[in-house]
């Protein structure tokens, strides 16, 4: 019977009461962020400076109240390193985003109030946003002296775009092949072993149709306008007009070609600035151009291959 009574004793000493600790911290602060450091969650103490802790954070709902306002530990992570980014080390960084993901994953996210405000914000400033370029007409793009032949802008995938007519195809082969000389010159400096040339012939103007999004998302544009006659305080804009242009592989993984790219201009129809980009299946070329005084300047060539970025070539 007193054998009994020992094992008993032993069994009821495993799990002390009133010592399960759950929602809890301590009033030591991180030596990283201004947030405690040390929380206790079903019964267990976690370091949040630690990411060895950090990546054994269980995924339970969590509320821990600091200075009278509810958080989670995905709160807290978020916290600690979004805002504290350049004092966190990058091992606790490695921990605490994939923790966080898991958390939200589950659907146990917790927003601060912080976090709850810059989220309205951001969507009121979304509302704003469609709602001046929803209002941008064909009068606001002729107060410019450009040299297209525009048809009426409408609203798109959170842009606000024209169609390119026939006319303007013309000047849009045009100016591309004007910048088929800046394209061999970068070629020459950034020593490109590939001949690089600008797709006048293989460009797609019509939209093509998805079979995934939203309705309003479905619409894939390749070669168009975009009209930015405004910039966000209601000042003319310095690139009122952007051509975007694309072969019909743009959305093709490691195609065996595919050719992209900007071209920006002012207000007195010039050629501004451009971003030109060719993909040859895992090599990607970008040739950056921008205006200096009354001409175009080749400013950078960059290689990526396989994800490994590198600069060819800097002005």
């Amino acid at each position: 019977m007193g054998f009994l009574n020992k094992v008993f004793k032993k069994s009821f000493d495993i799990i002390p009461e009133q010592t399960f600790k759950h929602n809890v911290y301590e009033t030591e602060i991180s030596q990283y962020s201004s947030l405690p450091r040390f929380y206790y969650i079903e019964g267990k103490r976690y370091d949040i400076d630690s990411p060895e802790s950090v990546s054994e954070i269980p995924i339970c709902k969590t509320e821990f109240k600091i200075n009278g306002e509810l958080w989670g530990i995905d709160t807290i992570l978020r916290e600690h390193v979004n805002r504290y980014y350049s004092q966190i080390p990058e091992p606790l960084k490695a921990a605490c985003y994939p923790k966080i993901s898991d958390i939200e994953w589950s659907g146990l996210k917790v927003e601060s109030s912080a976090e709850k405000t810059a989220v309205q914000k951001q969507a009121m400033e979304r509302v704003e946003k469609e709602e001046k370029l929803r209002s941008i007409s064909l009068k606001d793009m002729k107060q410019f002296d450009l040299k297209f032949d525009l048809q009426t802008p409408f609203y798109n995938n959170q842009m606000c775009i024209i169609p390119i007519n026939k006319t303007d195809k013309i000047q849009v082969k045009k100016d591309l092949s004007s910048l088929n000389k800046y394209v061999f010159q970068a070629c020459s400096v950034a020593n490109i072993d590939r001949k690089l040339e600008l797709p006048l012939d293989e460009l797609i103007y019509n939209p093509q149709i998805l079979d995934y999004g939203t309705p309003s998302e479905r619409t894939e544009y390749y070669t168009f306008f975009q009209c930015e006659p405004y910039t966000k305080t209601g000042k003319l804009s310095k690139y009122p007009l952007i051509l975007h242009y694309a072969t019909k592989n743009k959305n093709e993984f490691q195609p065996s070609k595919n050719y992209f790219g900007c071209i920006y201009y002012m207000k007195d129809g010039s050629i501004g600035k451009c971003l030109l980009i060719f993909w040859n299946y895992s090599k990607c070329h970008t040739i950056e151009l921008f205006r200096n005084g009354a001409t175009l300047d080749l400013k950078k060539v960059e290689e990526n291959q396989c994800g490994i970025k590198s600069t060819l070539y800097k002005a």
